[in-house]
């Protein structure tokens, strides 16, 4: 550091100690003490690295709070901005303004159990009442007052309260749900490490088959990028007919879309199914 005269801010300097996500036992504090220089260096439980939140148990709930708290300020943005912008211009404004915050490295945290990204879910759906909804039903409803309705409706039930059904809205502007947006980034990242061979220490990562130049092994599953990752790759790989690497990135792109947006519509043209994710069934093209 000294011999290329660089200097580091030790203010701004932290550390993390992992930890497996059940230890229980009180961490010795004297132990843990980190110097550099004689200057003592903080610990934290979680912290920013490349624009991710990573914390202790890698559980990824601090991420995942900063983006819900992220995308709010996005969805606040489109609503101000909505009634200003035509409506060929409101999808250009999703993916610029929520969908590239939603999707920035997806592959990495995408994979939490569902319960913890619920929230983001719910988020995206927001976002597509904000922008592409019928604004002017929902208005209705608070025009009038409950004394002037019929007697029959002055009181307010389920219906009234009843938020717009956003799967026509995702299919009708071709946008792909939170899922099938992990499914779609950690497919395409592969597909780039296996063909370029880049970066050299991730494509180390993959053993491939030598029955099938396609086929990923998958020798130690746990719950990482690796692992679910070549699952995704071996359930859907044969359905795009990739038989191997000299198929272009464009083309593949839009292939694997075109294939999540054809499952995701596959079912009730209303309500969200667990089929609607189920790379299983996705339709070959």
């Amino acid at each position: 550091m000294h011999c290329n005269k660089l200097h580091i801010n030790m203010s701004k300097c932290c550390y993390i100690h992992f930890k497996p996500r059940h230890h229980k036992q009180p961490d010795d504090e004297v132990s843990n003490h980190l110097l550099i220089d004689n200057f003592p260096i903080k610990r934290v439980s979680s912290t920013k690295f490349l624009g991710v939140v990573i914390d202790e148990d890698l559980s990824w709930d601090a991420h995942l709070t900063a983006l819900r708290r992220k995308l709010g300020h996005a969805s606040s943005t489109l609503y101000k901005i909505r009634d200003n912008v035509p409506i060929y211009l409101r999808k250009e404004l999703y993916h610029t303004l929520f969908e590239s915050h939603l999707t920035y490295c997806i592959s990495v945290w995408g994979g939490a159990p569902l319960y913890k990204t619920s929230k983001i879910w719910t988020s995206q759906k927001r976002c597509l009442r904000i922008l592409f909804g019928d604004k002017e039903a929902f208005l209705d409803k608070f025009r009038t007052a409950a004394r002037a309705r019929p007697i029959g409706n002055q009181l307010l039930g389920e219906d009234f309260y009843r938020k717009e059904h956003t799967k026509p809205l995702f299919n009708g502007h071709d946008i792909l749900a939170l899922r099938n947006l992990y499914i779609y980034h950690s497919y395409m990242e592969l597909f780039k490490i296996l063909k370029l061979r880049d970066p050299m220490t991730m494509f180390e990562q993959f053993k491939i088959s030598h029955r099938k130049p396609t086929l990923l092994i998958n020798e130690a599953p746990a719950e990482n990028f690796v692992s679910r990752s070549i699952k995704i790759w071996n359930l859907i790989t044969p359905k795009l007919k990739i038989c191997d690497f000299s198929h272009k990135i464009s083309s593949t792109k839009k292939r694997l879309k075109s294939a999540l947006l054809k499952l995701q519509n596959s079912n009730d043209p209303v309500t969200w199914m667990t089929y609607d994710f189920d790379i299983g069934n996705i339709l070959a093209v």
